[in-house]
């Protein structure tokens, strides 16, 4: 008797296999996550510690961005 992540799997690998039109749907979609997730990566998360040199001063960057109260103006 098969346990059963065994038949999980086996179900999913089988439904896989004899997709036609799902698989090239399924490309599509990793293409566009990858292309979404580097564009998000690329403007929106900028690098905030390229300035500093060594770990005492990224230590000194985290520690006073965690500690100093954010002002709204």
């Amino acid at each position: 008797m098969k346990s059963v992540w065994h038949r999980v799997y086996s179900m999913y690998a089988e439904g896989f296999r004899s997709m036609t039109v799902g698989r090239s749907l399924w490309i599509v979609i990793a293409i566009k996550l990858a292309v979404m997730f580097l564009v998000i990566k690329l403007f929106f998360m900028p690098d905030a510690m390229s300035d500093c040199t060594t770990d005492a001063e990224r230590a000194q960057a985290v520690r006073t961005s965690l500690t100093t109260p954010k002002t709204i103006q």
